[in-house]
């Protein structure tokens, strides 16, 4: 299981900002284990705009595999909202935000996204058909957090500097079709510098969800009393949430970028760049080496030129067909021009690439097509690259980290059409996805 609620920003305690996060929950990072049910994969993206507007995208895979009923259904929900209150002063912190959206059921990618993944890791295919629900209603919402130091350490070494203090949160989402959710969460919190570390309870109620059983299911199944455990270190946060009547949890990794971290000056672009990259819906892995270079671009020139390999692998499902996957592996060298934002100086930078390669494509079967396979085929492939970076944080030794938003655009130079499974089917298709990922920039 994992989740947040649909359209709310998720939990950080109000002792760290977040300019722009990341967020994947899965029912990893718990004791219940891999269940694949419910709530069963969410990704979060926030970003904060000015010092007050808070924008937010989620995307929610929701399954229910208990028969009789089996099915599933994708879950999107946007937002903006406004800090109305932002009391800062010496022990306490009192923030509430609230904001309107909207959120839509319907078949949303999710199942390409939760095979995608699961080949990648060689787990279970989940074979479910999607569920007739297509609504899309009007959300209102609010987000409370309320924060009191109660003490000091003075001793010295590791156990010395922290700040211990107590967590309260408390939020609610009601949508035009009468569903509303609510959480309401205490915690204690201990810091120090670029560590959080929270432990509390939580209790989460849904109400509203009659429209199908895939939603009835996992509003029931999201309904519970929790123990929340938690660890921010730097940009990386690790949450862990064990409910206690529903023998399930769920985790959520998250990467953030507070706005404080800074890239070099203009000088001192950095002179080589390490990539991870996750491209959706059609899943796949991307690694990326780069070099700073100077074919076009001068030193006083406000781009950084650089020359980069980029590998790509993966498995994504071949379109709505569960039981047909793709072995995709791609290599392309290029060029990128990187620039920062005059109106975000030094955090937010843009980037724009492009390169050649080869793209090797073959067919592979699973559940009813276990054992089938194609030819694997290839063909000379364009690449297209762009979006925004935002720095994160310094990881000490020259290196520093950074998020990636992004998208991805891939062109072999034709289709070509291969058997399998008694059919004619064409790959080497034109692609376009979105790229999530982090820049490890050396100085």
């Amino acid at each position: 299981m994992a989740g947040e609620i649909a359209g709310l920003p998720s939990q950080l305690p109000p002792t760290t900002e977040s300019r722009l996060s990341l967020n994947f929950s899965n029912d990893f990072l718990g004791s219940g284990g891999s269940v694949d049910d419910f709530r069963t994969a969410q990704i979060i993206i926030a970003a904060t705009i000015g010092d007050k507007w808070l924008a937010l995208f989620d995307h929610s895979t929701l399954t229910s595999r208990k028969t009789p009923q089996t099915g599933r259904l994708d879950q999107i929900a946007g937002s903006l909202g406004y800090r109305f209150v932002d009391h800062v002063k010496r022990q306490t912190i009192f923030r509430v935000v609230a904001g309107a959206g909207f959120r839509t059921v319907g078949d949303f990618a999710g199942e390409r996204m939760q095979n995608g993944f699961h080949r990648i890791v060689e787990s279970d295919v989940i074979d479910l058909p999607y569920v007739d629900s297509s609504d899309t209603d009007a959300t209102v919402w609010f987000d409370a957090n309320y924060y009191r130091a109660m003490h000091n350490s003075d001793s010295n070494g590791f156990f010395g500097g922290w700040q211990s203090g107590f967590w309260l949160r408390g939020n609610s989402l009601a949508t035009s079709d009468s569903q509303w959710d609510s959480a309401l969460g205490i915690y204690a919190v201990s810091s120090k510098k670029s560590v959080d570390i929270w432990l509390g309870a939580r209790q989460d109620w849904r109400t509203g969800y009659d429209q199908d059983f895939v939603q009835e299911a996992t509003a029931s199944a999201e309904s519970d009393i929790a123990i929340v455990a938690g660890l921010r270190w730097g940009a990386l946060v690790l949450e862990t949430v064990q409910q206690l009547n529903n023998d399930a949890s769920y985790g959520q990794l998250r990467f953030i970028a507070d706005g404080n971290s800074s890239m070099a000056a203009l000088d001192s672009w950095p002179p080589f760049n390490f990539e991870f990259g996750i491209i959706l819906p059609d899943v796949q892995v991307q690694l990326t080496a780069k070099i700073k270079s100077g074919i076009f671009a001068s030193a006083a020139s406000n781009w950084r030129e650089s020359l980069f390999v980029d590998a790509r692998f993966g498995e994504p499902q071949y379109g709505n067909d569960s039981n047909s996957f793709v072995k995709t592996q791609q290599l392309s060298i290029g060029m990128e021009y990187e620039r920062r934002l005059p109106l975000a100086p030094n955090w937010i930078s843009f980037y724009g690439a492009i390169a050649a390669g080869w793209r090797r494509e073959q067919l592979l079967g699973d559940g009813i097509l276990a054992g089938a396979s194609s030819n694997s085929v290839d063909k000379a492939t364009f690449l297209l690259n762009t979006g925004l970076r935002f720095a994160a944080a310094d990881l000490g030794g020259g290196w520093r980290y950074r998020l990636q938003l992004g998208l991805t655009a891939w062109a072999p130079t034709s289709e070509t059409q291969v058997e399998f499974a008694g059919q004619s089917l064409p790959l080497l298709k034109k692609g376009l996805g979105l790229n999530l990922g982090m820049s490890f920039d050396y100085e």
